[in-house]
């Protein structure tokens, strides 16, 4: 299983300029919601997503997180809150 630790207060300054690098999103990766609930429920191998300092992260991007680990079944997301 991949473990992937994603830090809010990275996301929070660079959202996803910083999420495309730790994913390595392909280069066509369109930089809002829509596009990183796509390539999340694309991921084709065990994964399990820590997201630590969540204050600093938007709602809708944790639930965005929250929604492709419910549609995929290679996907776990964990929130520090």
């Amino acid at each position: 299983m991949k473990i992937i630790t994603l830090d809010g207060k990275k996301i929070n300054k660079k959202s996803h300029s910083y999420l495309k690098k730790v994913f390595d999103f392909p280069d066509y990766y369109g930089k809002n919601l829509d596009a990183l609930y796509d390539c999340l429920t694309d991921i084709g191998v065990e994964t399990e997503i820590h997201l630590i300092n969540s204050e600093y992260v938007s709602l809708d991007m944790i639930d965005t997180f929250f929604d492709a680990s419910i549609e995929s079944d290679y996907l776990t997301f964990v929130c520090d809150d």
